[in-house]
């Protein structure tokens, strides 16, 4: 029996429904606290109606939901979907200082038995699906997913009270093949999408490359990034289009880059399309709660889109992009670092319209490309 009264832990009877597999449904609306992490098994899809709301238990330190093959690399689960509810993983409730937490994360390595703060994580899945969710609070990553085949996301919305650091939307570990991600909207205190091939230790639960994956629809309010595409360690990052961003962010709408954790490994992205980037800088003031570890030196003068230096591209593609900026910025709209290292690099119709008497860059590149085609770049 549910009681979604916000007070009674239903792990348990939510863990009972989940292990008969098929499809599972909570239809009564409600709040139901989950004291431990919930197990979802192959062919299982678990539906939340409007009003259902999983609440983490205060101090449970635990992630909501993982697949039962999470901690064993040598199993896989299939057929795996999640459709609506509220997802909240009542970060100030958990007795963690967020500060401590951000400089303290790498002092031990990633292990699926230690709590790190993310709040829904697979690994090891073919076929998976998460839909219509609102995901809330998180101490770290709202949604993780490594070593995934077909995978998809979409129709989110993230919630979050931005008391915690380093707080992804949707964070893609490789390998990972085959994907969408869509339709998200909110603001995080980090990355709202972020593919990486390898990962900083406190979240590195597997490694690989990352192949076709298509971003689309990623619209944030004062955000902190919009979309990451990050590879390192000799894991190649190839075939992802990222079309439509919008909004507003403090630091990038899209970042291409490396990792600065691992120095001196192969940095290699191929077929990158970066479309339709309707984005500005964000001028609203952070407020008094919020954390503020990761807001360091002048980020006003970072570009809406940045090609950061030391990377190596076979085909890039940058087109249909815009800003209007509504407050003063010396940040460039499109920034290509010297020491990027492209094959072809294709720009279009990348325009800009500044409040009067800015001067910020609309290009900057300091790529020196094989193939360089370029058309409607508002100089």
């Amino acid at each position: 029996m549910l009681i979604g009264n916000g007070k009674f832990d239903n792990a348990n009877a939510i863990q009972k429904m989940l292990d008969k597999k098929g499809i599972v449904k909570i239809t009564k609306p409600g709040v139901y606290v989950v004291g431990k992490t919930l197990k979802i098994h192959s062919d299982t899809r678990f539906v939340l109606s409007p009003g259902v709301r999983l609440l983490a238990k205060p101090y449970s330190k635990c992630a909501l939901i993982e697949n039962d093959c999470f901690a064993d690399p040598n199993a896989r689960n299939l057929n795996i979907e999640i459709v609506g509810g509220i997802w909240d993983g009542n970060c100030d409730n958990m007795g963690l200082d967020g500060e401590y937490e951000a400089l303290h994360r790498e002092d031990s390595p990633y292990s699926p038995s230690l709590f790190k703060g993310k709040l829904i994580r697979f690994a090891g899945v073919d076929n998976i699906r998460l839909e219509k969710m609102t995901v809330k609070d998180p101490v770290s990553y709202g949604i993780q997913l490594a070593d995934v085949v077909n995978f998809t996301v979409r129709d989110m919305v993230f919630d979050y009270n931005h008391n915690f650091g380093t707080t992804d939307g949707v964070h893609i570990n490789g390998p990972a093949y085959g994907g969408i991600i869509e339709n998200l909207f909110g603001t995080t205190n980090d990355d709202m999408v972020s593919l990486t091939t390898i990962d900083e230790t406190h979240a590195e639960v597997t490694v690989g490359e990352i192949c076709n994956v298509i971003i689309k629809n990623v619209t944030a309010q004062n955000g902190y990034s919009g979309v990451r595409l990050l590879s390192a360690g000799g894991y190649p990052l190839k075939g992802v289009t990222v079309s439509g961003v919008y909004g507003d962010y403090r630091h990038n709408a899209v970042l291409i880059s490396h990792h600065y954790t691992r120095p001196n490994t192969p940095i290699y992205f191929d077929d990158i399309v970066v479309e339709k980037v309707h984005a500005r800088k964000s001028n609203t003031p952070l407020t008094s709660d919020h954390f503020t570890l990761w807001e360091k030196g002048a980020i006003e003068t970072l570009p809406v889109i940045w090609v950061e230096e030391g990377i190596t591209v076979g085909s890039l593609t940058i087109e249909d992009v815009y800003r209007e900026e509504i407050a003063q910025t010396t940040g460039a709209l499109i920034d290509i670092n010297e020491g990027v290292n492209v094959d072809t690099l294709i720009l279009k119709n990348i325009r800009q319209k500044l409040v009067n008497g800015q001067d910020a860059p609309c290009l900057r590149n300091g790529a020196k490309p094989k193939t360089l085609i370029t058309d409607m770049i508002d100089y």
